[in-house]
This record gives structure tokens, C-alpha cells and sequence, in this order.
């Protein structure tokens, strides 16, 4: 089975021409003598180029082995693709002039380029998009990544069993294409004149499939802010958000939505930080953005149909958006990076915007680092009447944890502004036609589920606890699930006690299936940090069905393990675990 990169999966044309020619671009092969079960072919054609090297965010992060990387070759369940060090790797020249590198390479859409030296362009180490790339760019040296020489492009990778991971089977079902392409939404760029009337900028703009200029609802939108050094091609790849929106509107998850990417990079003389000013963004987006986009596009324009989210920089961004018109985004998600606000700030946001009239999402990278800040940041919203939640994914500082938090966030979050709580959520339903549904509910539990007394082991104490009975009921007849089945996976946030945390790799679990039938099966045991495992800090598949076992009423439960250094700062520590549903391809 060969699969093709770019905006669509699938064998390139140019494949079915001349079997002797290579393909150009990235070849996704299914190999069982690969670690991943998959191997990707990259080739470049450029005879003139004297080096070629195939480059990206590919080399290995694990979740047990601190800032060791590893190459690709080197994988295992438990280690990611992560960015902060850039891959590279020689490609070799044939007589044709057909550049070439084989690797294996893990689920999900995964960031790669280029860097060529050609004398007869004068390129030295020049880093480029893959020219057999169908994605859609900006015109020109128009984006800046052109102009600073830090482009980005995307591969996409399918799930195997020999990965062993629940993160990227997901990741696979969310940041893959659709295969059908009437369910893959549009991108394209249009040119704008920013606030400060300089024309020849870019907005990036997503068309969710079956788009009606004359729909009588106006379609919710979401505006995306890149990091420092990116630009308005970020979220569209390697983040890739159309794709994640495809899959959603797909299935149900979302509601069709359209998506609006800008570059901030407009001040100022330097390619750098001094030509991203934050407060010049917000105001662009705010004065000169949306009047434009609302003025071409069906989309909302209250508060409650409009989102931003920003990646890095673009994060931080949001909070110059929050203090300077905390009116007009209903949602916030801060991927990567924190707003910086004031208890003043804080306080004059939630008396414009009133209790619940806005939600607030923060996440990061598991390598980068404690989820602390983040969690403060949501209680401060939290404490003023705002929603706030927040998520680990496991990743670096890179689109490939923006793209894992945008999944989140959009899923989990987006247009629903529900109110959240300490502790575990009690009811969440996938959107489904009249003939069935799947859905997933979480027995009472009270304030919280609390943990027994802690029993001292010498090098730890433990806490154990049982987590509530939760019900997957899937009613959908043969046509609404096909042959698919349904999974249901759980994660964890800090811990915190008065200015105390405890990191979410500590709390472990034992799925049970309290419902014994064929086709259904309890996820692995997890274990904490202390025992080497992950513990719950990612996603974790408490129990899954096929299509034989998935038919009815399954009740799952887990036995929780909360296991901590025996100097732990004395306390009563709470964290919120979260049961997602998904159905299952």
C-alpha cells in the first residue's frame, strides 16, 4: 500500500506514468519490517544541486528519557517526533539527478523541508518547500517564511498496530486527509491591506466542504495567530487545521466552521521580534481583519460564534486581544504560550464579558515543560465565573503540539461554552443523526473523587481510589458506524494544593471492562512516573469496541493509583481527569 503527501492521501499521478521514474515528493509505504510500520520515500528532483538533505522536526522525544533524541529509526511506543533540534539527513543523487532518503517515520501529519545548495540558483543550505507539494501558498517571497528562509511542509503518515499508541492512532484519524474528497474542505489565500496600509499581506482562509455563501445561519469562525517566525501558512500546515476540521465535520464533532490564518509580521524593519508587535496584531485583527472577512464570508459576527487561538507568540498575542476587546471572541485557546495578564486585567475582563460569556483553553508540550502556568491562568478565569481548562500533549514547542492542542480545543471546547469543574466531567455526547448515537456517561461521583489514605512504601506513598462507572451506550445502526467500533480514552491534569503541584505523570490506572463481551477490551495498565511509566499526563485508552462488541451498553471503571515522593509537601491536592469518546473508523 503506497500513499501519497501533500493536501490528499493518496499514489501520485506521476506514479502511474513510469514505474522507472521516482516519485517526487514523500511516498508513505506500508512495511512490516519498520519500526512504525511504515516507511517514507522522500525524493527531490534537481540535477543542478551539488547537496541535498531531507530535514524537519523528525528526530525522537521520549516520554521516561529526559532530552535524549533519538533518530528514527530508533522508535518506540512512547516516543514522538518532536521539533527544537532539526533533523537532518543526506539524500542521495542518482543519474538523473532524483534526490532520495527512506525512513520510518510514526503517525500523524509530521514537519519536513528541505535545504539544497545549487550554485545555478545560488543557493547555499537554501531551505525550501517540497516543490511536489500540493498545498496551497501564499504568491511569491510574499510569506514570510519565504523571506526569512524557515519554511515548513507536512507528511502524512497513517496508524499501525506496532506503534501501540492510543496519541497517535488519534493522531491519525484527526490530521490525516479524508480520503473522499467531498469531505475535504478548501484553502486559499487572499490579499488584504493591514492597519497600517500595507498592501501585499495574506490571509489564509478555510472553506469548511459544501460552503453556503447564502446559508441562512452564518458559520462560526475561528481566527489563528502563528508563533514568532511563522507566519499565515502555519496553521494551515504543518499545524494542519483543514484537515482536523475535515475529519471533525466528518464525523460529527464540530459544526461546519470556517478558519482565518494571518501573518503578524508587519512592523518594524527585522525579520524578528520587532516585527511582530502584539498590540499591533490585536488591533489588526480586530479593525481590520474582521471587517474584511465579514464583509466576503458568511461567518459570525457575535461574540458566541467567534474564536481565536495562537500558537506561541500568537498565544500570547491573545491576551492583547482579551484586555483590548474583551467582547468580541467568545473562545480563547493559548497553545504554547500564556496570556500575561494582571488581577486587574483579569478583573476588568470578566465584568465586560460577564460569567460564562467566555472560554478559555491552555495546553502545551509535555518537553516543554510543567503545565504550572497554564493552570494558573485558568484559575484566575475560573475564579471570576470564566470556564477555563487545560491539557498536555506529547510534543515539543513545535505545529505538531499546536496541532494536537487545536484538536482539543476545537473538539472538546469550541461552541459549546460549557461551564467546567474540579474534577471529572460527567457527560460527554458525540453529535449523531436521529437513527442512533454514541454516547459516554459518568456515574455521580460528588464534589470529587477522593483517593484513600496514603500507604507509606519507603521510596513513596501511595493513594489508590476507584474511578466512577463510566457507560458507553452506542445505539447507531450498521449504516451510521460501518464496520467501526469506539475507544475511550483518559487524561489527567496537575495536581495543585496552595502553590504545590503535582504533575500528572504521577496518577496511574488499571482499565477493567465491568461488562465482559466479545469485542471489548480494557486498555493497557499505566503506570506513574515513579514505576517508569507516563502516567496519565497523555491520552490513555481506558477501553475500546469493534464492530461485534460495540453493539449496546458497556460499563468500564479503572483502579487509580496516585504515587508520590515521600517528602511530598503536605496538603489536599485536585485535579481534573478527563473521559473523551471517540468513534472508531
Amino acid at each position: 500500500m503506497a500513499l501519497g503527501a501533500g493536501a490528499a492521501v493518496g499514489v501520485p499521478t506521476a506514479a502511474l506514468a513510469d514505474e522507472t521514474t521516482p516519485v517526487e515528493g514523500a511516498t508513505v509505504t506500508a512495511n512490516p519490517d519498520s519500526p512504525t510500520g511504515y516507511t517514507v520515500t522522500f525524493v527531490y528532483h534537481n540535477p543542478n544541486a551539488t547537496q541535498v538533505r531531507l530535514a524537519g522536526d523528525l528526530t525522537l522525544l521520549g516520554l521516561t528519557t529526559g532530552n535524549t533524541r533519538f533518530q528514527p529509526e530508533q522508535f518506540e511506543p512512547g516516543r514522538y517526533h518532536a521539533g527544537g533540534v532539526e533533523f537532518l539527513r543526506d539524500m542521495t543523487k542518482d543519474a538523473d539527478g532524483y534526490w532520495s532518503v527512506s525512513l520510518p517515520l510514526h503517525a500523524g501529519g509530521l514537519s519536513y523541508w528541505y535545504r539544497v545548495w545549487d550554485p545555478t540558483q545560488g543557493w547555499v543550505n537554501k531551505r525550501i518547500w517540497d516543490p511536489a507539494s500540493s498545498h496551497p501558498r501564499p504568491p511569491g517571497d510574499a510569506s514570510f517564511r519565504v523571506r526569512n528562509n524557515d519554511v515548513l511542509d507536512a507528511v502524512y503518515v497513517p496508524y499501525d498496530e506496532k506503534q501501540n499508541d492510543p496519541v497517535l492512532e488519534a493522531r491519525a484519524r484527526y490530521e490525516l486527509p479524508r480520503e473522499n474528497p467531498a469531505e475535504r474542505g478548501t484553502v486559499h489565500y487572499e490579499e488584504y491591506t493591514t492597519i497600517l496600509g500595507d498592501d501585499g499581506h495574506y490571509l489564509g482562509i478555510y472553506l469548511p466542504p459544501g460552503y453556503d455563501p447564502d446559508r441562512p445561519e452564518p458559520y462560526k469562525v475561528i481566527y489563528l495567530g502563528h508563533g514568532i517566525f511563522g507566519d499565515e501558512t502555519d496553521f494551515m500546515v504543518p499545524v494542519n487545521v483543514p484537515n482536523i476540521l475535515d475529519n471533525m465535520i466528518a464525523r460529527g464533532e464540530i459544526e461546519p466552521t470556517i478558519a482565518v490564518t494571518m501573518g503578524n509580521h508587519f512592523t518594524g524593519d527585522s525579520l524578528g521580534f520587532s516585527s511582530y508587535d502584539r498590540q499591533n496584531a490585536a488591533d489588526n485583527l480586530v479593525q481590520t481583519i474582521l471587517p474584511f472577512i465579514e464583509s466576503r464570508y458568511n461567518v459570525a459576527t457575535e461574540r458566541e460564534g467567534r474564536a481565536y487561538a495562537g500558537f506561541s507568540y500568537g498565544g500570547s498575542t491573545g491576551g492583547f486581544i482579551m484586555n483590548s476587546y474583551p467582547t468580541t471572541f467568545g473562545y480563547f485557546g493559548h497553545f504554547s504560550g500564556n496570556p500575561s495578564l494582571t488581577a486587574a486585567n483579569y478583573d476588568a475582563i470578566a465584568d465586560a464579558v460577564g460569567e460564562n460569556g467566555m472560554f478559555v483553553f491552555l495546553g502545551n508540550g509535555v518537553f516543554e515543560g510543567s503545565l504550572a502556568g497554564a493552570n494558573a491562568v485558568a484559575d484566575n478565569f475560573r475564579a471570576r465565573g470564566i470556564p477555563a481548562a487545560t491539557a498536555q500533549v506529547p510534543g515539543a514547542h513545535d505545529g505538531m503540539t499546536a496541532g494536537q492542542l487545536f484538536t482539543i480545543f476545537a473538539r472538546d471546547h469550541l461552541w459549546s461554552n460549557a461551564d467546567t469543574r474540579d474534577g471529572i466531567p460527567v457527560e460527554a455526547v458525540i453529535p449523531e443523526p436521529e437513527e442512533g448515537a454514541l454516547a459516554l456517561s459518568v456515574a455521580d461521583f460528588g464534589d470529587a473523587v477522593t483517593l484513600s489514605e496514603p500507604e507509606n512504601l519507603g521510596d513513596r506513598l501511595r493513594l489508590t481510589g476507584e474511578l466512577p462507572e463510566v457507560t458507553v451506550t452506542d445505539s447507531r445502526n450498521s449504516e451510521q458506524a460501518g464496520d467501526g467500533g469506539w475507544a475511550v480514552s483518559g487524561q489527567a491534569d496537575a495536581f495543585t494544593s496552595s502553590g504545590s503541584t503535582l504533575p500528572a505523570t504521577h496518577l496511574g490506572w488499571t482499565p477493567q471492562v465491568l461488562t465482559p463481551k466479545p469485542g471489548l477490551s480494557a486498555g493497557p495498565v499505566v503506570t506513574t512516573v515513579l514505576d517508569g511509566g507516563p502516567g496519565l499526563a497523555t491520552p490513555s485508552r481506558l477501553a475500546s469496541a469493534t464492530s461485534e462488541g460495540r453493539w449496546g451498553t458497556a460499563k468500564l471503571g479503572a483502579a487509580l493509583t496516585l504515587e508520590v515522593p515521600v517528602d511530598t509537601r503536605p496538603g489536599t491536592y485536585t485535579g481534573m481527569l478527563t473521559v473523551s469518546l471517540f468513534p472508531v473508523d
